[in-house]
């Protein structure tokens, strides 16, 4: 008789309770689930066949296929959106809708602040991008010394 495999969670949205669901779509209250750093350290030491035996391939595939929020909060949420309204389907429910118009109203009541954020996000990128420019025209007046030895 085959083992049931372990399913990888699925990441959350920050605003969200965490573990939720799997990456292939089930509760994970429901199922034996692992982190997906748990997951990718079983890939890293056992290899793609041997985690193929004690892992969920759906989970598997979408963990290595789709990133966090971490990683890239706009895809996270381009993830989320076509969960929710992909193939005009209604039985995903609208939660990411209702969270994202409370989202707007949270902005509208507290536009200064947001703005601020907004406003020092962007001046801390133009200042480590200045940085950077800075460190590159440096190296790049260096004299290069290879190959000039004894």
């Amino acid at each position: 008789m085959k083992e049931p495999v372990d399913h990888v969670q699925r990441p959350s949205l920050p605003w969200r309770a965490q573990g939720g669901m799997t990456e292939c779509g089930m509760n994970a209250a429901s199922v034996k689930t692992l982190t997906r750093e748990e997951f990718f350290a079983r890939l890293k030491d056992y290899g793609a066949q041997r985690t193929a035996l004690l892992t969920c391939m759906t989970c598997s595939d979408t963990a290595r296929r789709h990133g966090t929020w971490e990683d890239d909060p706009r895809r996270a949420l381009d993830r989320e959106i076509q969960w929710e309204s992909a193939w005009r389907r209604t039985d995903r429910g609208e939660v990411l809708r209702d969270e994202l118009l409370a989202i707007a109203a949270l902005i509208e009541a507290h536009r200064d602040e947001f703005d601020e954020h907004l406003n020092s996000t962007m001046q801390r990128r133009a200042w480590i991008q200045q940085k950077a420019d800075h460190a590159r025209a440096k190296q790049s007046q260096k004299p290069d010394t290879r190959g000039r030895g004894l």
